[in-house]
């Protein structure tokens, strides 16, 4: 019988390979077949608890995707050294152009001294305000012909870092918000895919054998192996590293005989039962 697979293991994924699985799944049927299915109603459902989830997946993506803050820290004041060296560095240039620059991209760098020994907040702060300083109209020529261009770009970038780093520390309740949205959100997508799922499979099983309409059929038939193609995809990837277990993969055609498995040969009787 055409039906989508055994679903039970899919809470086993991680948040990503769940979220992206599901989306997958959605895409398998639009909202125009399901409308055309008349399955539009327990669809919307599904999509709705899927959009929750990917509020959920989103807001712990940023948690987990922000760069520590010892990490952020370190990476902010090396670029604010180099840069200040580099700047020092052209100061002593022979090219009179070059020194001139230097020494007025130096006095407005003045201010900022010392700013990696401030705590982090004004840390930051000081280098978002010398880059942005740096970085206009008045500066900007000077910039360019000491060539540091991009790297007053980095060093402006690294800051930025550096304060998302600080936000997401103040804000450690928002990865234990995340990981218990998540936690309540996946079950409620899994059940609402699995009424979409037994939906299909009854379709597919009426327009089959009761209204013999073999165009429906294989219609329906076409979505439920593109679920089962994502299915298998994630089973595999649980498969490879032990965390699933292999499904039962029910055959393309239901009228197609399954092959008994042979009956094991008995083995020879001994030609002399009286020796051991």
């Amino acid at each position: 019988m055409k039906k989508v697979l055994e679903r039970k293991y899919l809470g086993l994924a991680r948040n990503g390979e769940h979220y992206h699985l599901f989306l997958s799944l959605l895409q398998c049927v639009t909202r125009a077949t399901a409308e055309e299915l008349k399955i539009l109603a327990v669809w919307s459902v599904f999509s709705d608890t899927l959009e929750k989830e990917n509020e959920a997946y989103l807001n712990s993506q940023k948690y987990e995707n922000t760069v520590p803050l010892g990490e952020a820290n370190k990476a902010c004041d090396q670029r604010f050294s180099a840069f200040s060296m580099n700047v020092k560095a052209k100061a002593k240039s022979y090219v009179a152009e070059v020194a001139a620059a230097a020494d007025r991209i130096a006095t407005a760098m003045e201010p900022y001294k010392g700013a990696a020994r401030k705590a982090h907040a004004e840390n930051i702060a000081m280098v978002l305000d010398m880059t942005e300083k740096l970085q206009s109209d008045k500066y900007a020529a000077d910039i360019t012909t000491l060539g540091l261009t991009a790297d007053l770009e980095d060093l402006r970038q690294s800051a930025i870092v550096f304060d998302a780093a600080l936000s997401a520390k103040a804000n450690e309740r928002l990865a234990r918000v995340s990981a218990a949205n998540m936690l309540e959100i996946r079950p409620v997508v899994e059940a609402a895919f699995s009424d979409v799922a037994d939906l299909l499979t009854a379709i597919y099983l009426v327009a089959t054998y009761v209204d013999q309409d073999a165009a429906k059929a294989a219609k329906v038939e076409a979505i439920i192996d593109k679920m089962n193609a994502e299915i298998l995809r994630l089973i595999e990837t649980l498969n490879r590293r032990g965390a699933g277990a292999k499904p039962e993969v029910p055959p393309t055609d239901p009228t197609t005989p399954v092959e008994p498995e042979p009956e094991p040969e008995p083995e020879p009787e001994p030609e002399n039962p009286d020796v051991v």
